[in-house]
């Protein structure tokens, strides 16, 4: 019973101090929290003059500086990352929106050598130094937009996705705007080869 009632005193006390409390916050000004202090504390900058305003695309997660956005009358760049992976070889090319190529990677060109350049891990180093050629252009460019396009069944198709869902892929992730398969599928033809026979 002697429990029971301290309880009850114990929130009975409580609500009214949080009664209290919001009357008080109602009718006080914000300066009873700082909050005038803290605002003339931030520095009011002028945005430069010239394209629009500054860009801050990744900040740090402990910054306290507001992220500013790239400016709206900025126009959309269109890049696009080709994904050709077969059963020898993986190649990775970035390009522009009419083709033109700003970037290719192989197995190869990454250093591996003979039936190397078909692993999971050709794929992912492609991948990795694609994205790495994407966050320099975002820098400069700013407003980017990546599609993504997918051709063939190799390993290099998995190293890409799972490149992309890893931490190398965090800033170029959310650039991209398409994903599409342009695997061609057989369907009627020419006989297909006969399957080698050892």
């Amino acid at each position: 019973m002697l429990a029971a009632a301290i309880r009850s005193s114990r929130v009975s006390s409580l609500a009214t101090v949080q009664r209290s409390w919001a009357r008080s916050y109602a009718t006080d000004s914000p300066t009873v929290f700082g909050m005038e202090s803290l605002l003339a504390a931030i520095p009011k900058t002028a945005p430069p003059k010239g394209r629009g305003h500054p860009r801050n695309l990744y900040p740090k997660r402990n910054d306290w500086s507001f992220k500013i956005e790239p400016a709206a009358d900025l126009p959309e760049t269109r890049l696009r990352l080709h994904c050709h992976s077969t059963p020898n070889n993986t190649i990775s090319t970035l390009t522009k929106a009419d083709g033109s190529t700003i970037a290719w990677f192989s197995g190869g060109s990454c250093g591996f050598k003979k039936g190397n350049r078909a692993t999971y891990e050709a794929g992912y180093q492609c991948a990795v130094r694609c994205f790495k050629q994407i966050e320099e252009l975002a820098k400069t460019d700013g407003n980017i937009k990546v599609d993504l396009f997918f051709k063939g069944f190799g390993q290099g198709r998995e190293a890409l996705k799972i490149a992309l869902l890893a931490s190398e892929g965090e800033r170029v992730r959310e650039l991209v705007a398409t994903i599409t398969d342009r695997t061609p599928i057989k369907i009627g033809g020419t006989r297909a080869k006969k399957m080698p026979r050892n």
